[in-house]
């Protein structure tokens, strides 16, 4: 149960020391500040507040506005006895970066603390201090306080407080990978444990003042930083682990992948074939579907895991790719950490010690089980060992030997199951990196990759860490269940907008899930709804499974999510610079409405989209806009934000549609080929369109950043009868679809002071090939074509009743 005490008169961001002053000519080195109680350390923009009586940490902003305080300082346990900071502290500048405070418990053992810069905003910290085996901390959580993170969740919902859970992955459905000691809070910190291994976190559900963390362990590292919001915190984390790495305009076409026979659903894999692709492709285009990316399953190769191809699955893969490849889809394979004693490579990594050991010293040459649908059975020591740059160097020629073939990438599976007793590189042993073995996993296969094709490749792994978001360029969430319980669709939708406060802004879904071939088809189409709008949009359920209507809707869906490739590759480059992810949990802009702390199943993708998915079979439901105001998608009926507000659109049309808002002021590029979305047609070919929502009485801006870029849009409605827009800096030709409300139409339009022409008829407007306007008074759509004749577009569109 999460409680929030919201009758204190006193907030935690309220809290401020009066005695402190913050040095305005620091230049971003470490300095130090002694003061009668407690020492000051400061970087550019932070101080971390060090108590000498206690040991206590504290984070201030440059004004002494306290975003983190310690409820007690960090317990270590050695020899059954727990130890913690008292008094006798002593201090020593290391480096211009790196302090270390020497002080006893109460028993006088020694504790080391290393305080170093992370960053401007932040600090790491590392204890040390003689065979302690486990650890615990606390954390106040203070009246009005939310906490989100902890990687890709799987406890049904996106605020924590309240819950408590451990940190570890494992497998089953759904299968948990990306566990991560790390969260963010609404006080603007961000907080992670540099630790690979089980982390217990209880977030108020014992305390309702404390977060605690307790971890068996031998050496306590983490590092806490602040921001102005949640947003600017998770962007100064991510600023120290590595900006996201971003996938190519390509990735962003829908895929499809296949586990047998497609049209034998739930078929055996072992009857997979390469003949099947073709087969795939080729009905998906007979219906006007768009594909543009497979992967081949396990039976690719020989054994697991050789990166040899497999004749029996296909004579000739490499033409097999190439054929794909000539039809617009990139083919990735399937791939896992380990190999196997019937891999051709098995001697030569147990020869060379490129496995994870096995206590006793033994190789495990046990019969590796698998499961019917492919899946790994057991704990099996199996693993390769990344963390050997042997292993790692290794691996990465048997993963070139497969590009070599034509591949444009893997899909990584598994990576959660890293023994606990193994034996690895440097003396690790698996407990302590059963979590953080995901990114080692991640970054031989992105390094390889990189170096192989540069940034032209897809990386979808199913297990990530702290960190992988800088060495992947996709992420999925591993096997679900088909259906609308807590382990299919819920499940999905809760993990995927978790991992957006997590550095890993590019997700996808497996629609239909993986578990019950076909899902029901309820449960595939409402699963559809939801990953049409994720950047990455997958199934290996086809339509063809499905009645004519549903299959109708799923290519209605596809080229949606088709069409908006401008508009996803225009996020994806945010995202890349500044680590924002694409969908985003409404807590994310709107932070400054607590009404939005707590909705966790909508999202936005980027600013302009509001998404609230269906995660039942029910037809209507209950959306919260934020400030601001939204039009419905469907039927441009206008909403004030700031309020809840209850979808529906009829008992036979709300199967076939979701919720989705778009805010005024919005522009939306596009890729406009066809008319199945309604957003154009074969006269948009060519074109980049751009969807225009202009705000009344405001000024708008909008930076397209696609094929090239940046180009800046803007709009500017502060006159009632006169819309201005601009566009800078762009060769291409441009189709603008823009909604006109506020009972008002266009009377005349000038481009560069230029009078448009204007044509009554729409099919003349669609054929003609010079600057011209139409405009429909049915749907109150104003379209005006802008061909590449200068680089710069003055619009003023001349309004009247």
């Amino acid at each position: 149960m999460r409680i929030l005490f919201f009758a204190a008169n006193l907030l935690f961001g309220m809290i401020f020391f009066h005695d402190y002053v913050f040095a305005e000519d620091n230049k971003g080195s470490l300095s130090l500040v002694d003061k009668p109680e407690y020492y000051i350390f400061q970087n550019k923009s932070a101080t971390l507040r060090l108590d000498k009586k206690n040991g206590q940490i504290c984070l201030l902003d440059k004004n002494g506005k306290v975003h983190y305080s310690e409820s007690k300082s960090p317990e270590f346990q050695i020899k059954g006895e727990y130890f913690s900071g008292a008094d006798g502290l002593s201090v020593k500048q290391i480096s211009e970066d790196l302090v270390e405070v020497v002080f006893l418990s109460a028993t006088e053992t020694k504790i080391s603390l290393q305080i170093e810069k992370a960053g401007d905003f932040g600090f790491k910290l590392k204890y040390q201090l003689p065979a302690m085996s486990y650890i615990k901390g606390a954390i106040k959580l203070y009246p009005v306080e939310e906490i989100y993170g902890f990687g890709e969740t799987w406890n049904g919902q996106l605020a924590q407080r309240g819950e408590s859970f451990e940190i570890w992955d494992k497998s089953g459905t759904p299968d948990e990978c990306a566990w991560m000691p790390y969260f963010v809070s609404t006080n603007n910190y961000a907080f992670f444990i540099n630790y690979g291994g089980a982390v217990k976190f209880d977030v108020g559900q014992s305390n309702s003042e404390k977060l605690t963390y307790e971890m068996r362990s031998n050496e306590l590292e983490y590092t806490v930083l602040l921001g102005e919001n949640i947003a600017h915190a998770v962007q100064n984390f991510v600023a120290l682990t590595g900006m996201p790495a971003k996938p190519p305009r390509w990735s962003f076409e829908p895929w499809f992948w296949l586990m047998a026979d497609p049209d034998i659903p739930g078929g055996d894999i072992s009857t997979l074939r390469g003949a099947h692709f073709l087969e795939m492709v080729a009905k998906l285009k007979e219906m006007d579907i768009p594909v543009g990316v497979t992967w081949l399953e396990p039976p690719w190769q020989t054994a697991r895991t050789t990166f040899i191809p497999n004749d029996e699955f296909c004579p000739d893969l490499k033409s097999l790719i190439k054929e794909l490849g000539k039809q617009g889809v990139k083919t990735l394979a399937w791939t896992v950490p380990y190999t196997s004693p019937r891999a051709s490579n098995w001697d030569e990594a147990v020869e060379n010690g490129y496995l994870v050991g096995k206590p006793g010293g033994e190789t495990d040459n046990s019969n590796i089980k698998i499961t019917k649908s492919g899946e790994l059975e057991g704990t099996f020591y199996n693993y390769i060992d990344y963390f050997n740059p042997d292993a790692f160097k290794w691996w990465q020629k048997q993963i070139g030997q497969a590009v070599d073939l034509g591949l444009k990438g893997f899909k990584l599976d598994a990576g959660q199951g890293l023994p606990s007793d193994g034996l690895l590189f440097g003396g690790r042993i698996g407990k302590d990196v059963h979590n953080s073995y995901a990114l080692e996993y991640n970054r031989v296969f992105y390094e390889s990759l990189k170096n192989k094709l540069g940034d032209d490749f897809l990386m979808i792994p199913r297990a990530a860490w702290i960190g992988s978001g800088a060495c992947t360029n996709f992420k999925w969430p591993g096997d679900l269940s088909g259906s609308f319980a807590n382990n299919g669709l819920p499940s999905s939708v809760y993990s995927s907008l978790s991992l957006a406060f997590s550095g890993i802004p590019f997700v996808s879904t497996d629609i239909g899930g993986f578990s019950d071939q076909p899902a029901p088809e309820d449960a595939w189409l409402r699963w559809a709804q939801f990953g049409a709008m994720l950047p990455g949009m997958q199934t290996l359920h086809m339509p063809w499974w499905y009645s004519e209507k549903a299959a109708g809707h799923f290519r209605y869906l596809t080229w949606l999510h088709t069409d908006l490739i401008p508009y996803w590759e225009t996020l994806a480059n945010e995202a890349h610079k500044t680590g924002t992810p694409i969908c985003r949990p409404l807590v994310w802009d709107y932070q400054e409405d607590q009404n939005t702390w707590y909705v966790e199943d909508e999202f936005t993708v980027g600013e302009y989209l509001l998404v609230a998915p269906f995660m039942n079979p029910e037809r209507m439901r209950d959306v919260y806009l934020p400030k601001g105001r939204w039009f419905d998608f469907w039927d441009d009926e206008i909403l004030e934000g700031g309020q809840k507000t209850r979808w529906f659109k009829g008992w036979k049309d709300s199967k076939w549609k979701f919720p989705v808002y778009v805010k005024e002021g919005a522009v939306i590029p596009m890729e406009i080929k066809n008319n199945v979305s309604g957003f154009g047609g074969e006269y948009s070919k060519g074109f980049i369109t751009l969807a225009m929502w202009p705000q009344a009485g405001a000024e708008n801006s909008f930076v397209l950043n696609d094929r090239e870029g940046p180009v800046p849009v803007k709009t500017n409605w502060a006159k009632r009868d006169e819309i201005n827009l601009s566009l800078t800096g762009s060769e291409k030709d441009y189709m603008f679809r823009i909604h006109l409300h506020n009972g008002l139409m266009p009377e005349n339009i000038y481009l560069n002071k230029n009078k448009l022409r204007r044509y009554e008829a729409e099919e003349k407007f669609k054929g003609s090939g010079t600057d011209c306007w139409f405009y429909d008074p049915g749907t109150k759509k104003l379209w005006i074509k802008k061909f590449n004749n200068n680089k710069s577009g003055e619009i003023s569109i001349k309004l009247k009743k």
